[in-house]
């Protein structure tokens, strides 16, 4: 076997696992795949005539004793710790992607954080998010006191939340910010056992705020930015693309990162060996940071809240 070729892992092939598959099925470099999920079967029989530059192995529980370059944790959040402390306990693993909402109870950070801290081995843990990497790509800048909303398209916005709250993170410089919310009612999500949120919310933070409101019939998810210099609308995912306008004017167009197009590539670069460990681990402490903000939040309004 070539020494070169990367082994890749990826636990959960719901729709995310599969896009993120696909990013290295469609490489024209080859990998050893392996795919783990608990009705793999289906999974096994679509791609049973695979490409020969790819060694596809299937698993339906979590396969041990493997050195692994990537592993992608795909799964529902509230067994998500739980695979992870098993991987990591019968395999080598160099680099984790983990999707999100990363854990549904506060203590499994906490956990997750001792857990990495003896475990040498990971030199990068990345999440799933678009929020931050979509704000760096518009260039915006804004002046102080600035105004923002946010429309989502659909009903129900706390599978959205991490992302949004990632861009306006970004947005106010990595400074904190409160979650307000009004008229919020909890609602059934489409994934079974977990839980939505309709309604509005508002993050505040010293120079800036940005509403949330779902249902409103966009037929996008819209960002809107104003500030005592301009006006911004930013069209997100308009056919795998984000339009960015300045004073209705459209000044930009860039690839939505979509996992299927993206994981690869994003992969390819962590390798790159003048990156620093903590530069790589970077993304979790924000997004961890984040969701433990999101979950308080929820949990302080429902007595019982499950993020996807």
């Amino acid at each position: 076997m070539n020494s070169n070729i990367k082994n890749i892992l990826i636990i959960g092939i719901g729709p995310m696992g599969l896009s993120h598959f696909e990013s290295f099925y469609n490489s024209q470099k080859s990998y050893n795949i392996d795919l783990c999920d608990l009705s793999v079967k289906k999974i096994r029989k679509k791609y049973k005539k695979h490409r020969n530059i790819h060694r596809l192995r299937f698993f339906k529980n979590i396969p041990k004793n493997n050195n692994y370059d990537l592993a992608i944790i795909s799964t529902n959040s509230k067994e998500r710790y739980r695979i992870i402390k098993k991987l990591l306990k019968f395999n080598k693993v160099t680099n984790l992607i983990l999707e999100k909402f990363l854990f549904n109870r506060i203590k499994e950070y906490s956990d997750f954080q001792k857990t990495i801290k003896t475990y040498p081995k990971l030199k990068m843990i990345n999440v799933n998010t678009w929020g931050n990497y979509i704000l760096k790509k518009t260039g915006i800048r804004l002046t102080q006191n600035f105004i923002a909303s946010y429309h989502l398209g659909n009903k129900g916005f706390a599978t959205n939340l991490i992302h949004i709250c990632d861009l306006f993170y970004e947005l106010i410089k990595n400074k904190d910010f409160e979650i307000l919310s009004n008229n919020i009612s909890k609602i059934k999500s489409k994934r079974f056992g977990y839980n939505e949120i309709s309604g509005r919310l508002m993050l505040k933070s010293n120079n800036g705020i940005l509403k949330i409101i779902d249902n409103s019939k966009s037929k996008y998810h819209v960002l809107r930015l104003y500030d005592k210099k301009n006006s911004y609308t930013l069209q997100l995912n308009n056919k795998k693309k984000c339009h960015l306008f300045k004073n209705k004017k459209l000044i930009k167009t860039f690839d939505f990162p979509m996992a299927r197009i993206f994981t690869e590539n994003f992969f390819t670069r962590s390798l790159n060996k003048n990156i620093s460990k903590n530069y790589n681990f970077n993304n979790y402490k924000r997004i961890s940071y984040l969701s433990q903000k999101i979950l308080l939040f929820f949990k302080s309004k429902f007595k019982k809240f499950d993020l996807t």
